[in-house]
């Protein structure tokens, strides 16, 4: 089976962090990260969110910079498996669409997987248990 980047593995319920640095023009209202299951192709795609706030001002051709923080929180019907960087979307602030794909927008980033393992069957075991109003 092929290994996530740096080792990164998440279970159903966990958030996903991701920071994205883009260059643009046009102000940007909502970016979305999208990744795909490496194997099962019918498992729905995991798309993380995020808002964007510029982090420098102009230059002299119109363009800045703006760092993005976004998440996903795994669905519990996610499909265990290494899920990749499909497609980076965007939709500017006066409705214009895109996307980046992993082979044209972004060929020199680096391969962005995650896996996500089965929830472990578990009990819990009691550590303690007291009335709270003692």
């Amino acid at each position: 089976m092929e290994g996530a980047h740096d080792d990164r593995r998440y279970e159903a319920g966990d958030t996903v962090k991701l920071e994205i640095v883009l260059h643009h023009r046009a102000n940007l209202k909502e970016v979305r990260a999208i990744f795909t299951h490496t194997k099962v192709k019918s498992a729905p795609p995991l798309v993380a969110r995020a808002q964007s706030s510029p982090i420098s001002k102009r230059d002299a051709d119109g363009s800045t910079m703006s760092r993005l923080d976004a998440e996903i929180t795994l669905p519990r019907t996610v499909t265990p498996g290494v899920y990749e960087l499909e497609r980076i979307s965007y939709e500017t602030a006066g409705g214009q669409l895109g996307h980046l794909e992993k082979d044209e927008g972004f060929p020199g980033a680096p391969r962005i997987t995650f896996e996500v393992i089965g929830e472990p069957a578990d009990t819990p075991g009691v550590v303690e248990i007291v009335f709270a109003d003692s």
